[in-house]
């Protein structure tokens, strides 16, 4: 469903929205035979209700705006967009917020695999904006992330952070094998239980960083439930195969 955003859709008639063609399977079909469609798409409000599950690229590029899904959505949603908000009352597929730039993803449900993550062959993953996920997700989350927040309220598969280039991720729930393998830059925040870390990291020092205390504030803020935004952490450097640079911060009292 690539193109159905709101900043693409704000200057046209019902009409021409209904007759926007989509494809299901190897075939084009006008949108109204998948949707029906009302209201004012001048209000950069779209509202869409129903399993979704096999559809794929929804806010794709999106520039402004507001994308709310009532439903599951597939691969790719929310995939290089640039600002605006997308929210999603259900699950949602692999690489949610894809090589993403701006804006934010909220998602009450669960997520798929490299959320915030990099698409194949590429060198950097998102690169902007920010992404909760009330749920799980699944591996790789934050893959060679090189700006942006990602939060993961629920657990988180292994190979979180994997290839980090900077950007913060944060696991409130608890929290994969090899976690943070192959970062450079960055800050992984473990706040729930975490595994075994790798022997490339190394203990630095236990402190209370402010800026995560501001951060969690921000998310208490939302609406999320952080029982306490300032705290003691353990912070360990690496990798230090990739010289070290990176930060794993492991709260001294786990939230779960």
């Amino acid at each position: 469903m690539a193109g159905v955003v709101p900043d693409a859709l704000a200057d046209k008639s019902l009409a021409e929205i209904e007759r926007i063609d989509l494809w299901q399977g190897n075939r084009q079909v006008p949108l109204a035979e998948l949707f029906d469609v009302a209201g004012d798409p001048a209000d950069l409000v779209i509202r869409i209700e129903g399993d979704c599950s096999s559809a794929h690229d929804l806010a794709a590029d999106m520039q402004q705006g507001e994308l709310h899904v009532v439903g599951y959505v597939g691969r790719h949603a929310g995939q290089g967009m640039r600002g605006g908000l997308l929210s999603i009352s259900g699950d949602a597929g692999d690489w949610l917020g894809a090589a993403m730039r701006g804006g934010r993803i909220d998602v009450t449900g669960d997520a798929g695999n490299h959320v915030g993550g990099s698409l194949p062959a590429a060198k950097v993953g998102m690169r902007g904006g920010q992404i909760v996920v009330h749920g799980n997700c699944g591996t790789h989350a934050g893959e060679r992330m090189r700006r942006g927040w990602i939060t993961v309220v629920g657990d988180c598969g292994e190979w979180a952070g994997y290839q980090m280039r900077a950007g913060t991720l944060m696991v409130l729930g608890q929290c994969g094998p090899r976690v943070g393998s192959g970062m450079r830059r960055g800050t992984i925040a473990l706040l729930g239980t975490a595994p075994t870390l790798l022997p490339t990291f190394r203990y630095a020092c236990d402190f209370a960083p402010q800026a995560l205390t501001l951060m969690l504030r921000d998310l208490a803020e939302q609406g999320l439930d952080v029982s306490s935004t300032s705290a003691s952490y353990s912070l360990f450097n690496g990798d230090l195969l990739e010289g070290g640079r990176g930060e794993l911060l492991v709260l001294l009292d786990p939230l779960s």
